[in-house]
């Protein structure tokens, strides 16, 4: 019997070599309905049933799986658990060969799973100009000098990054003045941290040939100043003037970007995930990492014709989903599409029911007719249908398109949903139940951070205590699902569980309360999290819970989160993540 970080103890490893010696192996095949996953909580009945190649002993085993939340062990063999149950009875899978984990009370449960994440985007942040996480305007003046000094920029080369903060710049719209001296006259383009902004310099304008008498396109508005010249910020779709000049990335870059998230979710636990947004390039490289075997989660794709500013699209749509079929692969599900139907509340660019503060309003990208009948097509491709929706008007615009497909199609089992959800206006909480369309909320901003006072200024103080309603939603029936939106805010999903828990900075032991009465419980958060995220990527029988049958996407954390206090959640460790078996992830503090 030994230890399944054995190797550790008496080598220094590369991560590469310790994933080798770790590797349990993958087979990843779908069960049939006679082989569905079967809870286990004793010994199996046959005596001499296979020995497993590991087991978890020790542990505070969650299993998120309401017949039974809770067990002391796990066992598995190949890419599947075999065993869940007490420890006593999970000895008897111990073998000579089998790989044992003493987890000494730390907590075992099943990987997390992120219903709306940028990774291959998120992937090119870290790999270019990152902005992430500042929080004056001086620092980011350092960073972009940082960025100049430090990367090899040709003369005429694109400088690209993201991730600057609205909140910082007066109306959330930075000049050029500063990338045109940084940067030396050099076209810059950089995406905000919420991906509905571009900031760029005037080589950019210049290249997209957009000046004074540029007209603002459908869905997008040019900034100007004082005297009508273009700013250098871009909303919506006024992104894609300029992002359509940018040289197409290379296969080999897109594959260096998903790399480089991949590492990321490995980190943070999470073993599937939805991509939302991404076009027919991105589809391929997803399948050629599944295909040449480091594509180390689950994904489904919800796809776009153009990543960049997808915010409506008519026939071209169609078109690449004819094509879908040739991108799918073991690990990669090309089964959704993501339609747009608003911005961002905090430039006014979201469709509300009542004007802004300012007495503005935005129009949604489609027209009401319009996207009904979008989603009977899409529906009646079997298609899941991923609607961003941040306005009241829009939500319920989207909840409307929901309801007459129902109408036109009938019931089936696409699983539909609306993500973000920022403003829901109370008379539509209910239909998330009624019409089965999953709410997916991301928890990050569920406290009163920084542009919460932002869309304070737009939309007054009342509304504000109303953004994100997700007690509301599962107290009239809506099925909830937890997304990061990542790189627009942090991957990691314990602090978004914290802030669903608390509705309080998760990096605070104390502070003011976002929304009256719309705190969740634990167990409901890991739930969004774990298997109600499973089941919206069509994948609950083989992931999203620990039972005998399924797939070990496992991870293990450094404390049980049901016996610390609520502020510490955030604080808890991901140790150890498993997908299909095989270790993707492990701390030096696992042992």
């Amino acid at each position: 019997m030994r230890s399944l970080l054995d190797p550790l103890r008496h080598f220094t490893l590369t991560p590469t070599f310790l994933l080798l010696t770790l590797a349990i192996g993958l087979t990843a095949c779908k069960p049939t309905a006679s082989e569905a996953p079967q809870l286990s909580a004793q010994a199996p009945a046959q005596a001499d049933h296979p020995f497993a190649d590991s087991v978890f002993l020790g542990a505070a085993v969650y299993t998120s799986n309401p017949e039974q939340a809770w067990a002391e062990a796990v066992a598995v063999s190949g890419d599947e658990i075999v065993f869940v149950g007490e420890e006593q009875a999970a000895r008897d899978w111990i073998g000579p060969e089998t790989q044992v984990l003493e987890l000494d009370g730390k907590m075992l449960m099943p990987g997390f799973h992120d219903a709306h994440a940028h990774i291959m985007a998120g992937g090119y942040t870290l790999n270019s100009c990152d902005l992430q996480d500042v929080r004056s305007r001086d620092k980011l003046y350092e960073l972009l000098q940082a960025c100049a000094r430090d990367r090899e920029y040709g003369p005429n080369d694109w400088v690209l990054g993201g991730h600057w903060p609205l909140a910082i710049f007066e109306n959330g719209a930075p000049t050029k003045e500063w990338l045109d001296q940084v940067f030396e006259g050099r076209p810059a383009y950089f995406v905000d941290s919420f991906g509905h902004n571009a900031w760029v310099s005037s080589k950019a304008l210049q290249l997209a040939a957009i000046d004074s008498l540029s007209i603002d396109p459908t869905g997008g508005v040019i900034v100007r100043d004082a005297n009508g010249q273009p700013s250098g910020t871009l909303r919506e779709d006024a992104m894609g003037l300029v992002a359509q000049h940018i040289p197409a990335p290379t296969n080999e870059k897109l594959s260096t970007d998903l790399r480089v998230g991949l590492q990321e979710t490995a980190r943070f636990g999470i073993t599937s995930y939805i991509e939302p947004g991404i076009d027919q390039q991105q589809a391929e490289v997803y399948q050629a990492a599944d295909r040449a075997g480091w594509l180390n989660a689950r994904v489904l794709a919800s796809i776009s014709p153009n990543s960049e500013a997808a915010s409506k699209f008519g026939d071209e749509i169609f078109a690449m989903l004819d094509k879908r079929n040739a991108w799918r692969s073991e690990h990669f599900n090309v089964d959704s599409v993501k339609v747009y139907i608003d911005g961002v509340i905090e430039t006014e660019t979201s469709f509300m029911l009542q004007p802004y503060l300012s007495g503005k309003n935005f129009q949604p990208f489609y027209a009401p007719a319009e996207l009904a009948q979008l989603y009977q097509k899409l529906d009646a491709l079997g298609l899941q249908i991923h609607t961003h929706a941040i306005g009241d008007a829009a939500i319920r615009q989207a909840l409307d398109a929901y309801q007459a497909m129902l109408r036109a199609n009938g019931p089936n089992d696409n699983r539909h949903q609306i993500v973000h959800l920022q403003l829901i206006d109370e008379a539509d909480i209910p239909r998330f139940g009624e019409l089965n369309v999953a709410a997916n909320f991301q928890g990050a901003w569920t406290w009163p951070d920084q542009y919460i006072d932002v869309a304070v200024g737009v939309v007054g103080i009342e509304r504000t205590h109303l953004f994100y309603p997700v007690a509301s939603v599962q107290r009239t029936g809506g099925m909830l699902l937890g997304g990061s939106d990542w790189d627009v805010t942090t991957l990691d999903p314990l602090h978004a569980i914290e802030a669903l828990v608390r509705r309080q900075d998760p990096d605070a032991e104390d502070g003011p309360v976002l929304g009256k009465d719309e705190q969740i419980d634990l167990e409901t958060a890991l739930a969004m999290y774990t298997r109600n995220a499973a089941w919206i990527m069509r994948q609950e029988k083989l992931t999203g819970t620990l039972e005998a049958g399924k797939k070990a996407d496992m991870i293990v954390l450094d404390r049980n989160l049901f016996e610390v206090p609520a502020a510490q959640i955030n604080e808890a460790q991901v140790e150890l993540t498993m997908m299909g078996g095989k270790v993707i992830h492990s701390s030096e503090d696992i042992n």
